[in-house]
């Protein structure tokens, strides 16, 4: 009786954090890991001044969201990494997610310089909380405990040797933006100050889209996000695209899905069919129909074959 106690207390102190994993999770079918981490990390960042960025994101649109953990994806591996940012000019690296920090600059290079003061923070989290308080999420997600997903600690890789206070990051020395696309980016996104940043598809931020959340009642595509004009007229090899995954990080339908709505908008896709497997396998490729030949053309570039990533997992996709 008293360990059930123990959990639900735990749960109940983590009620917010449950919510926004479960719409990660279980709505948008992203990666278990990485949004436990990201969540950590978010949660961590609170303890060098920055606002609950948690209760802020289950008050906006889930496209959004699904955009800000793209970038808390990019600071676990800053987190990570033993290269320290390269440094770029009047270009911010996480923009959306600085638009919640309530005016505290944050970027790449100062989540790399203090990593040695967040990454325990993260961990502990992850490891004593989280393991507990997503214990149920996770099974229903993936029919597996927290043990058997053997997830490993963000790992500190080098000693900052810099003071444990949360540096703002100097106006002239934000640090570059590094796609989670493994080529050029496709996105057009527009920042406060004017500077082009290679991020979103089909998509400029303004004040609207900081309205929403997972309400039925609030209509799916934001009021300036762009719909991709519908060219059913033309022959589906024209629009159709074939993804391959590796056997060792297999993709599952809802996070391919998730991925190209969260570039092309709701409604863009005509339909998805996976490889026919036995149930204890996994499908290594999908081929899908879009409505319109612009995902093709975007995704593609004139390439033969075009590299990215999806959670994490390496993907090759091609034309017809």
């Amino acid at each position: 009786m008293a360990v059930n106690v123990a959990v639900e207390d735990i749960r109940n102190h983590h009620l917010e954090d449950r919510e926004l994993y479960r719409r990660l999770v279980v709505d948008g079918g992203r990666d278990l890991v990485l949004c436990m981490q990201a969540i950590a990390f978010w949660i961590a960042l609170q303890g060098f001044g920055f606002p609950n960025l948690v209760e802020k994101l289950l008050e906006i649109h889930d496209l959004v969201i699904n955009m800000i953990l793209d970038e808390a994806i990019l600071c676990l591996h800053a987190l990570e990494s033993v290269t320290r940012p390269i440094p770029a000019v009047n270009i911010s690296d996480v923009p959306l997610t600085h638009e919640f920090m309530e005016g505290k600059l944050i970027n790449l290079l100062s989540v790399f310089t203090n990593r040695e003061s967040l990454i325990p923070v993260a961990n502990k989290i992850v490891f004593e909380s989280f393991s507990i308080a997503f214990e149920d999420i996770i099974q229903e997600v993936s029919g597996k405990s927290f043990a058997q997903l053997n997830i490993q600690p963000l790992a500190q890789n080098q000693r900052n040797n810099g003071n444990h206070a949360y540096p703002a990051p100097a106006d002239d020395e934000p640090s570059v933006y590094s796609s989670v696309f493994l080529f050029e980016p496709l996105y057009a996104l527009m920042s406060t100050n004017g500077v082009n940043i290679g991020m979103y598809p089909v998509f400029t931020p303004s004040a609207s889209m900081f309205a929403g959340g997972s309400n039925p009642a609030v209509p799916r595509i934001l009021p300036n996000h762009t719909l991709l004009a519908q060219d059913e007229h033309l022959p589906e090899i024209k629009r159709a695209m074939m993804f391959t995954f590796s056997r060792e990080h297999p993709v599952q339908q809802k996070e391919l899905e998730s991925f190209l709505v969260r570039s092309f908008g709701d409604g863009s896709i005509q339909k998805v069919t996976m490889e026919h497997v036995s149930a204890n396998e996994q499908p290594l490729w999908a081929s899908v129909v879009f409505y319109s030949e612009v995902p093709v053309l975007t995704l593609m570039q004139g390439r033969e074959t075009a590299v990215m990533s999806i959670n994490g997992k390496k993907v090759s996709a091609s034309s017809w």
